[in-house]
């Protein structure tokens, strides 16, 4: 506030000058404006250098945060406001996330063997899935997968991205449904950009991984048939 009042005064003080017939008055004024201007700019990069000295201080406590979460695999998003966590040792999948450097941070954790699907959703569009074949219905909806739909790849819908999420469901009653977020764009980006390009490329890993713990806990959900 006080920057705006200096940068303001100097705005007025400057049409003063220019309103002054005399020139003693006018160069003045104008120098007290010129003063003024400067004195705000100072005081405004004063400011924002502590604001981005405290918002990097946030950011490194809340990913030190994250980090301290047990893990043997981990991504971090890159405003550290979020993690994707997987603990070998424990079976366990870790999906932690805050809203704002203030918040508290919300942790919630997954037995490998309570996950039962996992996609990758482009868009709102399914582009990879991998469920628990045991299980019937998918709470991603009725037919997630792709549909074959004659696409022209020459369609900027087509050969643009603005979101890339991993879905993952889960036998968790208050979130059966998590969601990482690998990209999260105002406008879509084309596809050869190399950002869409390292989210793809992280979020197949993290699917690829988390295809396996399905696949792998499978089998512990067979039914055994008693023999009399």
């Amino acid at each position: 506030m006080k920057t705006f009042f200096l940068f303001l005064l100097g705005v007025i003080y400057l049409l003063l000058a220019n309103a002054m017939e005399t020139a003693i008055f006018s160069r003045l004024y104008f120098y007290i404006a010129l003063g003024l201007v400067i004195a705000g700019s100072i005081r405004y990069v004063k400011e924002r250098n502590l604001s981005l000295s405290r918002f990097n201080e946030m950011k490194d406590a809340s990913e030190e945060e994250l980090k301290a979460i047990p893990h043997t695999h981990c991504v971090i998003s890159n405003d550290c406001l979020s993690a994707l966590l997987l603990d070998e040792p424990t079976n366990t999948l870790f999906l932690a996330s805050r809203e704002d450097f203030d918040e508290e941070l919300i942790k919630r954790e997954i037995p490998f063997n309570k996950i039962y699907e996992v996609a990758i959703v482009e868009d709102e569009a399914f582009i990879a899935r991998t469920s628990n074949n045991l299980i019937s219905g998918s709470l991603l909806g009725e037919n997630p997968e792709l549909e074959d739909e004659e696409l022209d790849e020459d369609d900027s819908d087509y050969n643009t991205v603005s979101q890339l999420v991993l879905k993952i469901v889960a036998d968790h009653l208050a979130d059966p449904i998590l969601e990482y977020v690998f990209m999260d764009n105002m406008k879509p980006i084309s596809k050869e950009e190399d950002e869409y390009q390292e989210a793809l490329e992280l979020c197949e890993k993290w699917y690829q991984k988390i295809s396996v713990i399905i696949k792998r806990h499978e089998l512990e959900r067979v039914p055994i048939r008693h023999w009399q």
